[in-house]
Parts: structure tokens; sequence; C-alpha cells
């Protein structure tokens, strides 16, 4: 009993039934008074004689006309004291009825309304059993209440939404977590083998040693670039407190001297088409590592003797950055997967040249930081065009 009075379902039954009961005995109250207001007086006047029998006039209130006659055997007193009995007792039988009645009332509207209010209140029932079922390894649940359009509903189903986006986020984290851990599993496992061969090869000549910390200083570096970037796309949000005026045309020149070894030692070479002038809003380090990211990914899918091309503009009152190759290009079918965590095109060649796949879904996530957008449009033999666009300074 007392979890039944603490819960919302008791506290709505003895508000509404309280109400109905007060209401009642106002209700009676009124009625009570009315009927005492309305009660019939009888105005004994003075009498009169005829045939030696004494008459008195019969008025029904002050001011009316005489209503009849009667013959004076009793006191006129008694007679309205046996009528004002009489009404009396009638009104009593009223109030007692009233009183009754309502008394009635309220207790069946009490258990009417109990019943009512669970009906009502059972999406929040469900609500409740739904979140206890709820753990970390099973957010399937869902509440799917069917009913009408009211705000019972719009609560059940605000609830199934959230849980999705729950679920989608831990299918998200855990999908993270395997990648990453694969990721990692690579480069160590390259470093241990390598240690492992040493330690087996007593005669292991200086110029072996070399190139085995030649090795694992390879794999070393790829550790630390893999785990930079987990740190960076780890993180909920990327906000970008400092953006202002970035210069873009001096920004893809010092983006360009930095991949020029890495496109010369490929056979690639570089071409700028920069405009003078052009500013976006921007944070400096986090566009840098945009289009360095961008430039470097087309150098790498580029053959021997292409052309990697660098573009920096204003176009439909915004600043774009294009960065285009002439590579084998992206399939239909990858395009839509190209921005994603740990996603290759060619997983062979991507890992023979050290990525991860993380380059391009950390260039949208800083992008999108910056309030911009990063498209791609490719088809396959004639590369790829990778365009960014900024809100201008």
């Amino acid at each position: 009993m007392p979890l039944l009075v603490r819960t919302v379902r008791f506290r709505l039954t003895v508000w509404y039934s309280s109400l109905l009961l007060v209401f009642g005995i106002a209700f009676v109250l009124a009625l009570n008074v009315a009927a005492r207001l309305d009660q019939p007086h009888v105005v004994v006047l003075q009498g009169v004689r005829l045939n030696d029998v004494e008459w008195q006039p019969i008025r029904t209130g002050p001011g009316q006309a005489i209503s009849g006659f009667q013959p004076v055997v009793t006191p006129s007193f008694i007679v309205k004291e046996a009528e004002d009995q009489i009404y009396s007792r009638n009104l009593d039988r009223l109030r007692a009825w009233s009183l009754l009645a309502v008394v009635g009332l309220a207790v069946a509207s009490g258990v009417g309304g109990f019943v009512l209010s669970g009906m009502m209140l059972r999406p929040v029932r469900d609500i409740t059993q739904v979140a206890s079922e709820i753990s970390a390894t099973n957010l399937s649940r869902r509440i799917n209440h069917q009913g009408p359009d009211d705000e019972l509903k719009l609560l059940a189903d605000t609830f199934d939404s959230m849980i999705g986006r729950i679920e989608a986020s831990f299918d998200q984290q855990r999908q993270f977590v395997q990648d990453a851990s694969h990721e990692l599993r690579t480069p160590l496992a390259a470093i241990r083998m390598n240690i492992e061969v040493a330690e087996m090869d007593p005669d292991i000549t200086p110029g072996e040693y070399r190139a085995l910390l030649e090795t694992v200083k390879s794999q070393t570096e790829r550790l630390t670039r893999l785990s930079e970037d987990l740190l960076l796309l780890s993180s909920n949000s990327h906000e970008a407190p400092d953006a202002g005026p970035v210069d873009l045309a001096g920004l893809v020149r010092e983006v360009a001297g930095q991949v020029a070894p890495m496109a010369a030692a490929r056979g690639t070479s570089i071409n700028l088409q920069t405009e003078t002038g052009v500013h976006a809003f921007a944070v400096d380090d986090m566009l840098y590592r945009c289009v360095f990211n961008l430039a470097d990914n087309a150098i790498k899918y580029s053959a021997p003797g292409s052309t990697v091309t660098i573009a920096a503009r204003v176009e439909n009152d915004r600043a774009v950055v294009e960065v285009a190759d002439n590579g084998p290009g992206i399939s239909p079918d990858s395009l839509a997967h190209v921005f994603d965590r740990f996603y290759r095109v060619d997983n062979g060649r991507n890992r023979r040249d050290g990525g991860a796949g993380l380059g391009l879904a950390i260039v949208r996530e800083l992008v999108h930081a910056m309030k911009g957008e990063v498209t791609v449009d490719s088809s396959p033999g004639e590369g790829s065009v990778f365009r960014m666009s900024l809100p201008l300074a």
C-alpha cells in the first residue's frame, strides 16, 4: 500500500476524486439554499364573519391576490407551523439523499479514474520496463507504442529514437575499437617478428641489424601516426574556437612545398592554381591538415608521370579548395564510403603506403568542424577530384 500511495496514478485519482467531492458538496449546499429561499409563506390576514362562521383569507405572499378563504377552527400559526415542519422534513430528506449521491459518485469516480489513469499511464510503465531491460550489450529493445497521437505517444517515440541513437553510437564505438585494434596489431606484429628473428640469429651482421632498426623505426612511426589519428577521431566533437581569416593561396603553397619531395620521389608533378586574396574563415592548422591529407592521398594514388592539381578560388560566395589527381579513380560503390573510418579503396596498396584508412575521415571531421563541406567526384580510370567548401572570411 505505501508504494501505491507514492505513485502518480494514485495522486491523480485522489486529486480529481477530491475535486469532484468538493464540487458535489458545493452543488448540494447551493441546491438547499435555493430551496429554502423558495419556500412558500402562508400569510394570515384579518378574518371575516359569514353566517356566524369566521372565515379568513389566504394569500401566497405580501401584496398578492387572495387565493381563498378558510374557516377559523384553530389558531392560524398552528397551520403554518405544520406546513413548515412538512417542508423541513422534505428538505432534510433531499439533503441526505443528495449527500449520499455525491459520496457514491466520488467513490465511483475514484474507482473509474484509477482504472482510466492506469490505461493512460501505460506508456510510462512501458518506458520504465524497457529502460530497466536496456544495457550496454542489449540496446535492441523498443517501446513501439501503439495509440493516439498524443503527448504520451510522443514521449514513447522520443524514447525509442533516443535509444536508436545510443545503439548506433555504441555500434560505431565497437566498430572503431575493432578497427583500431586491427590496425595497431599489424605494426606491432612486424616489430615483434623482426626482433624475434634478430634474437634467433646469433650471426646477425651490422647491416642486417641496421635494416632491422630501420624496419622497427618505420613501424614505430606508423604507430605514432596511427595513435595521433585515433586520438583526433576519438574526441566527441571537433570545435573550431580559434577560427579566423586564412590565406588559401599561402596555405596551398606551403602544403605543396611540404609534399614536393614525396611527389618527386614518385615521379609526380604538382600544379598550383590559386587566386590571390582568397581568405577562408577557418583554423589554420586544421585546414592545413585537411589540404595535406588530400594532397598526400592524391600523390599516393597517382601514377608516375601524372600531375596533381591543387586549386584555391572563390565560388558562389564560398572559399573552395580542390585537389585533383589522374589516378585510377574510385568506383561508384566505394564513393559512398571513402570518408568512412578505416575504409580503403585498395587494401593492399594502401597498406604498402603505410595508410590506415583514416586520412579522409579526418578531413571530413575537421571540415565539418569549420562549418564546411567536403565532396568527391570520381570515375574509374579518370582520376578523382576532392573539393572543400568553406565560409569566406
